[in-house]
């Protein structure tokens, strides 16, 4: 089986590895609230470059309602640093208000990030405490699952979706 995958023009030579993430994704997936109530979302991510040896990351979640989109969810801004050992550090702030840092690892095209820690904003409405997230390419879409824990409940799924490169 034969993977595609492109580096994009003047990708830093560190970030080769994630060069298949860089671009613009959108499309909707499905989640379970901190309560345990299911929605639909809309998602818009972007990964890019600038020469450093990391990709920044800018995702926009908003609710779907009735097939329209509706009000925002959320988003969350951040720094995606591969190592030369296939490692991978991830720094991401959230609106919610919190702040995360995920560590993992890259494999071709699939990557497995867990939390190393996170810092919460004293008016942080979710008390998000960890969590897990798989990104992986999967017939020329982006794929991901995220989970997470709270001081309330066990780490547990929380969001899913299914992007297409626009």
């Amino acid at each position: 089986m034969q993977m595609d995958i492109q580096v994009p023009k003047g990708l830093n030579p560190a970030l080769t590895a994630l060069g298949w993430l860089v671009g613009r994704w959108e499309g909707t997936g499905n989640g379970t609230d901190h309560d345990g109530g299911d929605f639909t979302f809309e998602q818009r991510i972007e990964f890019n470059h600038n020469g450093g040896e990391y990709l920044y990351y800018v995702s926009q979640t908003f609710l779907l309602e009735d097939g329209e989109t509706g009000r925002p969810l959320g988003m969350e801004t951040g720094f995606w640093r591969p190592k030369s050992d296939a490692s991978l550090e991830v720094v991401l702030s959230n609106s919610e208000g919190w702040t995360e840092i995920l560590v993992g690892k890259i494999q071709v095209t699939r990557i497995d990030l867990m939390t190393d820690a996170v810092v919460r904003a004293e008016s942080a409405e979710v008390t998000h405490s960890s969590g897990q997230r798989l990104y992986g390419k999967v017939e020329n879409d982006l794929m991901y699952a995220l989970d997470r824990s709270t001081d309330v409940h066990e780490l547990r799924p929380h969001m899913w979706a299914r992007l297409t490169r626009v």
